[in-house]
């Protein structure tokens, strides 16, 4: 987020962040700039500096949100709060990161200036960056296609192949000039009748073309294994790397963007790799072959030929650079397509509920009519040129047939040489047609390579340590004064002290955001604490290997998650060496066999896609046999039994005492009756641990459980009474 919009007078010296403002801490309107120096914080109004604050002076900054207008106030340690001006509300999130940024500093003595733009730019050019990690015009041209070639190392003899027997090919059409010479200079032009002479050259022709059929069917062979297996190695390489990607990673990019990375990318580059890898060497072999040929033949002519092509190469390489940036946004509009695609299709009942057929088919239309346009306006660029470069390159035959003929006719040259030199010339042609089209296929594929090494050199934010250890979990967590922040300086946790005794049933309530989830995130490590320990039986979580702390700890989901199988695949995803027995035994015990037995196929019935084809309690149901499956150490319950009616509801509960006995059971749940036969209660507020006790405790200290309770009961009261 920019939190830097508007300079005061005097520019940007010494100024972090700064801020316009429309009205003055007394309510005046104004022209005015919130200006924050690494020490102060300044107001200008009407473009003279009015106030200068030390940040020293507050313990703690807060942005207050009223009608029209919202003001960013600091507070003293005695409790004194100082205005310092008024916004209007499109400014409320970048005063509310001001206000975090400020606290963190306060507490940390860090005061953060880089907070992630929204547009974030080239370090050394200052362009944008559109999306990728590099930019398009500073990055090296040669480092990425040496990597790119490098990928064709462990398939080398395969490639070696092909690359022999394309230039065997090559060769035999090289050949075939110097036979047409032949044919012209001794039969064709003094007309002699020999058909023993021309049918030995129409059968050396024959047999070239049959040999060139069998150098082309090994050459094509070894390049598709080369190709698919290019292509398989970069589409798991990415896949698996996604895998290991931290949430935070992985909650930036859509589940779109990721498919387009690891498919329409991968796809790309396996093309750009095996055709153009090869084919780059063989060209620019026949290319030296040819222009040796050809000085040898006549090296007057070949200076003809010769002469335009330079500077066409430099227009290429000009065109080079605009094309990167064109077929950066081509990849930006591809994104955005395959990510609305991905979230219509995936919330295709949804869709059709709100009967949106038709918006999201506007939609889609608009973000295929982008993508057209980015894609007509990057070809058009090209093709404007091209016309241009063609005949440059081809400039030089024209010369060749009029000096070419005119030596003929003086008979300084032969028409059989002539034919040679001009068949000579024009394979050259095709050779540098294919040279001048590489800078493009190359802005092309070099843009998926940006995309596909950005996943690949991205390093996870969650590590195993050198030291890191399998530990077979007893069931005790403790929290030793965690903070945890989805930024560092915007804590979602703060100070969070507490001990889990093993087999202990704990419930984690709070009001919406306060970080009740967050917690159960921290325990699977799926984020490291910002601040503090957290550890497992005395061990901390990062000395565990990230395998086996997860191995051993269940999830029960409000939202269930099922593949695309059959019931049987579904549970026993948590073991797949697990018999039948042991998946029937883990469905009774969490009342599922009896409705899974009904199903059309019974264990085999496919679920479809994301189980939908089930109820919400059918699907609960099968998600806690996949947990009781695992037989976890540590048994996690996020509002398991949400949002479904008493009856479920109540086999749910049946099936979970099953699961939570003699278990480490940490639960959240929105009803908080169903939390009150738990040992402990940890109450969250405000990111804080206020409360911790069992539910009778708690309510005789009338806290601030005590007031969620009441708010409950109040609610359901009058939803009764409705």
């Amino acid at each position: 987020m920019k939190l830097i919009l508007k300079l005061p007078p005097g520019g940007s010296e010494g100024i972090v962040y700064s801020l316009p403002f429309g009205f003055a801490g007394c309510g005046d309107e104004c022209d005015g700039v919130f200006a924050v120096t690494e020490k102060e914080i300044k107001i200008y109004i009407d473009g003279e500096l009015e106030e200068v604050y030390n940040i020293s002076d507050f313990s703690e900054f807060v942005v207050r949100r009223g009608i029209g207008t919202s003001f960013i106030q600091g507070i003293a340690p005695g409790g004194e709060v100082t205005g310092f001006c008024g916004f209007t509300q499109d400014l409320f999130p970048r005063y509310g990161e001001v206000a975090k940024l400020l606290c963190h500093y306060i507490r940390t003595d860090e005061l953060i200036k880089e907070t992630g733009a929204e547009e974030t730019v080239c370090p050394k050019c200052g362009l944008p960056l559109e999306g990728s990690s590099e930019c398009v015009f500073c990055k090296s041209t040669a480092s990425t296609m040496v990597r790119l070639l490098k990928m064709i190392l462990p398939y080398r003899k395969s490639f070696t192949i092909a690359v022999i027997f394309t230039v065997l090919s090559q060769l035999i059409w090289v050949a075939v000039p110097f036979l047409d010479r032949l044919l012209i200079d001794k039969y064709v032009t003094p007309k002699k009748d020999s058909i023993a002479g021309i049918l030995l050259l129409a059968v050396s022709m024959i047999l070239l073309m049959l040999l060139e059929g069998v150098f082309e069917y090994f050459n094509m062979k070894h390049s598709f294994k080369v190709s698919l297996n290019i292509g398989k190695n970069l589409r798991e390489t990415v896949f698996r790397k996604s895998q290991q990607l931290s949430m935070s990673s992985i909650s930036r990019r859509t589940a779109g963007e990721m498919i387009n990375r690891i498919s329409n990318d991968a796809a790309k580059l396996e093309d750009f790799i095996t055709a153009n890898g090869k084919d780059a060497i063989v060209r620019i072999l026949s290319v030296v072959l040819l222009t040796g040929l050809l000085i040898s033949l006549n090296w007057r002519l070949a200076l003809l030929t010769l002469i335009p092509i330079p500077p066409v190469l430099v227009m290429v390489k000009k065109l080079n650079d605009t094309m990167k940036v064109n077929y950066t946004r081509v990849w930006k509009y591809s994104t955005r397509h395959s990510e609305l695609l991905h979230d219509i299709l995936n919330g295709i009942r949804v869709v059709k509920s709100y009967g949106s057929e038709d918006r999201e088919s506007v939609r889609y239309t608009d973000a295929s009519e982008r993508l057209v346009r980015a894609n007509i306006r990057a070809e058009t660029i090209w093709y404007l040129t091209m016309p241009f470069s063609f005949f440059m390159v081809t400039a030089g035959s024209y010369f060749v047939l009029y000096f070419g003929g005119r030596n003929v006719l003086i008979g300084s040259m032969s028409v059989g040489q002539l034919v040679q030199f001009t068949s000579y010339a024009a394979m050259l042609s095709e050779q540098l047609f294919w040279l001048i089209f590489i800078p493009r296929t190359f802005a092309d594929a070099s843009v998926s390579a940006g995309k596909i090494f950005e996943i690949i050199d991205e390093r996870s934010e969650i590590m195993d340590s050198e030291d890191s250890r399998e530990l077979d979990i007893k069931g005790e967590i403790e929290f030793q004064n965690v903070s945890f922040g989805y930024k560092p300086y915007d804590p979602v946790l703060r100070e969070i002290s507490c001990k889990i005794n093993k087999g202990e049933m704990i419930g984690i309530v709070g009001h919406s955001g306060v970080g009740k989830s967050t917690m159960i995130n921290l325990i699977m490590r799926l984020y490291d604490c910002t601040e503090g320990e957290i550890s497992i039986d005395g061990v901390p979580l990062k000395s565990i290997s990230q395998n086996s702390l997860r191995s051993q700890i269940g999830v029960v989901l409000q939202e269930t998650f099922l593949f695309d199988g059959s019931v049987y695949d579904n549970i026993a995803y948590a073991d797949p060496a697990a018999s039948f027995e042991d998946i029937i035994r883990a469905a009774k015990a969490a009342n599922a066999h009896d409705f899974i037995v009904k199903l059309p196929d019974g264990y085999n019935t496919r679920v479809g896609n994301k189980g939908y084809q089930l109820s919400g309690g059918e699907r609960q149901r099968i998600a806690i046999a996949r947990a009781i499956l695992r037989d976890p150490k540590v048994l996690i319950l996020d509002e398991a039994t949400a949002s479904l009616d008493t009856r479920t509801e109540k086999q749910i509960q049946q099936a979970l005492d099953r699961l939570t006995k003699g278990r480490t059971t940490i639960a959240i749940a929105h009803r908080l009756s169903t939390l009150s036969s738990a040992d402990r209660l940890f109450v969250l507020d405000k990111g804080r641990l206020a409360e911790t006790g069992s539910h009778k405790e708690l309510m005789s200290k009338k806290g601030v459980y005590y007031k969620l309770v009441m708010a409950q009961r109040e609610t359901t009261k009058m939803r009764t009474a409705v």
